[in-house]
């Protein structure tokens, strides 16, 4: 007989921990009383070296690096990778994620595109680390007090809920579809039954009920950033350190030119003419 695969639950007290975490890390970045969305990128930014970069629809949501230039000591910065392959509300997510194991565990990875789901794409249960780096990024971004005045604004009630009431709290707080229906189970607004019936339904009904409600579509922004490779890029030219052909290869490695940052060429040495020769000549 095969063995019955038990399933990983996070337990009460892992759970109140998490919540605990992440109405701290809140306090700290003084957004209790605030809609995160993609504020996630500027609070991220502040604790990695973050680069954005198109790494395909299936590839990994995001990439943590812990280590310095020695493999046993942890980064003053680590780095992360952040797919913007992915629609926006799933990029908002993975930061939020990656901050979970900045924060809280210490722990290098990459964060697969079924990261969402219950198990990854061959079918294996998530491990207890990556559960706890979902749950901290549902309490970070949809906090309940938060979520729950939300619902009461748009007069969203309790186990009455739709999926176009879903769709509203999921754009409103730039958060996937799922994550969203997750977050009304874990603070009791919708039932089981009800979790697990809007959970079937696929990205493509999804994207036609956003349509149909007239819900912005989180699409791909495919943009390139470094870090603050652009800004330092500029100010270096700008100190004439640098020539405008470094500062246009510079810029190539975010899909820019100068002309997109508001820099045009400067122009060749032009000879005087012959009337100016001769002005110069009787001054």
């Amino acid at each position: 007989m095969s063995e019955t695969k038990q399933i990983v639950r996070l337990s009460s007290d892992e759970i109140t921990d998490i919540q605990r975490q992440a109405l701290a890390k809140l306090g700290e970045c003084r957004k209790i009383q605030d809609v995160i969305g993609t504020q996630i990128f500027s609070i991220l930014s502040l604790h990695a070296r973050v680069f954005y970069y198109p790494l395909g629809k299936s590839g990994p949501w995001g990439i943590t690096y812990m280590w310095g230039m020695d493999s046993d000591v942890l980064a003053e910065k680590p780095f992360v990778a952040i797919n913007t392959s992915i629609p926006v509300d799933a990029q908002v997510f993975a930061a939020a994620h990656e901050l979970y194991h900045i924060w809280c565990d210490k722990k290098a990875e990459a964060i697969p595109g079924s990261i969402l789901a219950e198990t990854d794409e061959h079918g294996t249960q998530l491990d207890v680390s990556e559960l706890k780096a979902n749950r901290f990024a549902a309490e970070f971004l949809v906090e309940e007090n938060m979520l729950r005045q939300e619902m009461r604004i748009y007069t969203i009630t309790p186990h009455k809920i739709s999926v176009k009431d879903i769709l509203q709290l999921a754009s409103l707080f730039t958060v996937p579809y799922k994550t969203m229906v997750k977050r009304l189970h874990e603070i009791e607004a919708i039932t089981q039954d009800e979790r697990e019936q809007y959970l079937t339904k696929t990205e493509s009904n999804i994207e036609q009920l956003r349509k149909r409600y007239s819900f912005p579509v989180p699409e791909a922004d495919n943009r390139i950033a470094l870090d603050n490779l652009v800004e330092l890029a500029l100010a270096t030219y700008e100190k004439k350190r640098i020539s405008y052909e470094k500062l246009q290869y510079l810029l190539s490695m975010s899909n820019l030119e100068p002309s997109d940052v508001g820099i045009t060429k400067p122009q060749g040495f032009i000879p005087p003419s012959d009337n100016e020769l001769d002005d110069i000549m009787e001054e």
